[in-house]
């Protein structure tokens, strides 16, 4: 854990360097700036009403980016992510996080409705003031896109998530499936579903964990965030839905609504939690 904590500070401390634009001056770079509003309905990702609790969030986010390879072949780019979440009731929950990016994109032909294929490697860290949820998160993502027709593109994918934290309880590990379809009503309007479906480790708190639930966790702690709380990890199998809608404003900029529905279900026991996650955001990229 000390290597892995050393490396934290390391992203922390170097990724709002590289997020300036000085950095990146001359090459074919861009810097992403990104704004959201959102509320949570079930911020403790708890199954019974009397243990759920809501919240509103603010994030900021930067994001540096660099073609490092381009050929007919493909691309590659690095990227370096740095984001700042702060949070209304539950201030604990709020965090810091940097990560580095891979990105390698490729097809097989340049015809209009052929496959492109994406690959995406990162590591990072995240870190909170709960101390029991600083983690470490290394994730992997394949991705096949194509357009259906002039308004209409697909994507899907696979990904795969690690997340190494401070409380073993938040140790999870994850794969999942998403479908992705976007729908441009006009040159401005594009409206968006996602499905995606999770197997592996989730978490969620309660003040009152009775024995089946003991029994089939993984891990259990009191929660340094929800007073009185206990949370535990199980396996799970989660689904989510989202809805959104993106309004273009001109080449560099954007905003963005979405609606995002889930609903978790534990494999061992009978305990099933639901939420729902609403943001607002505004998106700008700079091409240096």
């Amino acid at each position: 854990m000390h290597k892995i904590i050393s490396y934290r500070k390391i992203l922390i401390v170097a990724l709002p360097v590289l997020l300036s634009p000085r950095v990146y001056a001359g090459s074919d770079a861009f810097v992403d700036f990104e704004a959201t509003m959102g509320f949570d309905d079930n911020v403790t990702r708890a199954a019974q009403n009397v243990d759920i609790e809501h919240d509103s969030f603010l994030t900021v986010s930067g994001t540096g980016g660099m073609e490092l390879v381009s050929s007919n072949a493909g691309t590659l780019t690095a990227k370096v992510l740095f984001d700042v979440n702060a949070f209304s009731r539950f201030s604990d929950l709020s965090n810091v996080s940097a990560f580095g990016k891979l990105n390698y994109t490729f097809g097989f032909s340049s015809s209009f409705g052929a496959p492109w294929f994406s690959l995406d490697a990162s590591y990072g860290a995240v870190e909170f003031v709960s101390k029991q949820r600083d983690s470490n998160i290394l994730s992997a993502v394949a991705t096949m896109g194509m357009q259906i027709d002039d308004a209409t593109s697909l994507r899907l994918g696979l990904s795969y998530r690690d997340r190494d934290a401070e409380s073993s309880v938040f140790d999870t590990q994850n794969e999942s499936f998403f479908i992705n379809l976007d729908w441009a009503i006009t040159s401005k309007d594009i409206v968006y579903i996602t499905y995606k479906i999770q197997t592996g480790d989730t978490f969620s708190s309660a003040e009152t964990v009775d024995l089946t639930v003991i029994d089939a966790s993984k891990a259990i702690v009191d929660d340094d965030v929800f007073a009185g709380k206990r949370t535990y990890r199980l396996d799970a199998t989660t689904q989510f839905v989202t809805l959104g809608y993106n309004l273009i404003r001109d080449l560099h900029s954007s905003f963005d609504f979405s609606a995002r529905y889930l609903e978790s279900d534990a494999e061992d026991i009978d305990l099933v939690y639901e939420g729902l996650t609403l943001r607002l955001s505004y998106f700008h990229r700079f091409n240096l």
